[in-house]
Parts: structure tokens; sequence; C-alpha cells
């Protein structure tokens, strides 16, 4: 077997399993879920036309074949390491690498102006590539590497122990409304809150959202009139209505320049939202992708985790 028919990937999988004997500590090791691990190895075993390693005991035990390999590799993989450490740079100004991100509407709205803007002046030669957030769990496209990141927020991703995460945007809600309604001459109160229709935004089609949460634990329910995917569009559709929008206030500000609506607190305690960008830790290490995270906090330096 030629070298360039088979992914190096799945070598470090090799590796770390034999090594381990586990596929659980392997997969984290490598940081793949154990799912995703299982599925690389199949890979790996029908590439090679051998089982590899054959579970023991609650071991992965290798196989002659793997043995064989092993030994080789043992002393390939850190030459190979050694290699790349020495030749892997990133210069911005003279880099042409491309990098994929998701992310919904009203993440791209938060960015990419200040972001394009820096790109442009320090790295001219990049391509940032920005596809639709059509997956409310992304974390198989960052495994699989078909993104560089997510760009957002998501509670599975929050979770992962293979996801890396930044944070560079904090904000809080508020509530909009059609100027001049005739319900909120005197202001929004909880009551009227709750007797007015609203809008939801559901930008992957879910049927309650944050505000429902918070409605929740007060043992409250909403009326829903309307659901969208989109919070940069939604604030157009009440102008001519007597539904309310709860949206993120700076979404409501810019809105309010534009259209003729009125910016109300929200009746009802709702905790603030975080913009994240997600990155795989297997990448950790890019110099490309470092540089992307490293002027996106510069651009909003509220820290990383």
């Amino acid at each position: 077997m030629k070298l360039h028919q088979i992914d190096l990937n799945l070598l470090l999988l090799f590796d770390a399993l034999y090594r381990h004997r586990s596929v659980s500590a392997a997969a984290d090791e490598i940081s793949l879920s154990q799912s995703a691990f299982s599925h690389a190895l199949a890979r790996l075993r029908s590439r090679l036309d051998d089982e590899l390693f054959i579970r023991n005991n609650n071991l992965m035990q290798p196989t002659l074949k793997a043995e064989l390999i092993a030994e080789k590799l043992s002393r390939a993989l850190p030459l190979m390491q050694q290699a790349l450490n020495e030749t892997v740079e990133f210069d911005p100004v003279t880099s042409q690498l491309e990098f994929k991100f998701t992310a919904t509407d009203f993440t791209q709205h938060s960015l990419l102006p200040k972001l394009m803007a820096a790109v442009a002046q320090q790295a001219p030669g990049i391509k940032l590539t920005i596809l639709p957030a059509s997956d409310p769990s992304p974390a198989i496209q960052l495994e699989n590497a078909d993104i560089d990141f997510v760009l957002g927020f998501s509670h599975e991703l929050q979770q992962s122990k293979t996801i890396g995460r930044q944070t560079w945007y904090c904000g809080d809600y508020c509530t909009i409304a059609r100027s001049n309604h005739p319900a909120l001459r005197k202001g929004l109160s909880l009551e009227t809150f709750l007797e007015l229709p609203h809008v939801l935004i559901a930008p992957w089609g879910e049927k309650s959202g944050i505000v429902d949460t918070s409605l929740a634990k007060l043992g409250l329910k909403r009326k829903i009139a309307l659901q969208m995917p989109s919070v940069l569009v939604a604030p157009y559709s009440i102008i001519n209505t007597n539904m309310l929008i709860t949206i993120p206030r700076v979404v409501a500000e810019h809105c309010a320049q534009q259209i003729d609506i009125e910016i109300f607190e929200t009746p009802l305690p709702i905790e603030g939202y975080q913009l994240n960008i997600y990155w795989h830790k297997l990448n950790s290490a890019n110099a490309g992708q470092r540089w992307i995270c490293q002027t996106i906090g510069k651009l909003w330096p509220l820290g990383s985790e």
C-alpha cells in the first residue's frame, strides 16, 4: 500500500489505541467521540484488511500485523511531528488559506463587519466562507473537518470535551413592539406581555425559546402567533400588527433606526446570551486557526475558555 492511499489521521488513531488498549482512552487523547473513533477504526481495518485490535478481557489486544506496524510507527510519528513543528508557519500577510464557518444571521450581523475589516487590513489573501447554521448539532461537522469554526451558541458544544471555545460577545434581551401600540401607552407589564401575541425566533424550528423557558419557571405561558427563523427579519413582521418580539438588544437598537418600533424592558427575568467561536481541539495547534481566534478576541476582548 502507498502512503497516499491512507489518511494519516488514522495512524494517530492506531498509535493511541496501541498504547492505551482502550477505545475510550484513545478517543479522549485525540479528541474524538467514541462513535467517531469506532467509525475511523473500521475504516483503518478495511484499508489494511486486518482486525488490528481484538477485544479480550476488556482490552483491545493488537494482532500480529498491528504489532509489526506499531514497531515502525512508534519511530515514524515523532519524526513526522518534529518535521511539522519545524516547517508549519502562518503569515497572515501572504496566506491564501480559506476558513469555513457556520453562523446564524444574527451572529453574522454581529461579527462580520469588524472581522472582515481586520482581515482586509491584516490578511488580504485569506478567504472566509460563511455557511448557514442549518444543523443545531454541528459537532460532527467539526470532527470531520467540513468546517473550521462554529459561531454562536450551542448547548451541545458547550458540554463537549473535544471542542474548544472562546466567548467574544455578551448581551441582553429586550422586547419590541410597533410604535404607538394601543396596549402599551403605559408601558409593558407582565400581564400585558402575556395577553399580547408573540413572535418566536426559532433558527432550527424549535417550538420554544429562552422566553418560554423563563416563563415556565414562573408557571406561565405566552401566545405564539408567528414562528420564524431569522431574528433580523422578524422585527419587520410586527410593524402593522400588535405582536411582540423579545430579541437581543443590539438588534432592536439597530432596527429602531430603520423602522417605527419601540423598545421595552422585558417584564420578567431572562438570562443574557453569549456568542462563542467553537473549533475542534485537534486543530488547537493550527497557526491559521489560532490567528482567527486571536483576531476575534482582540476585536471583542471578553476572555476565552
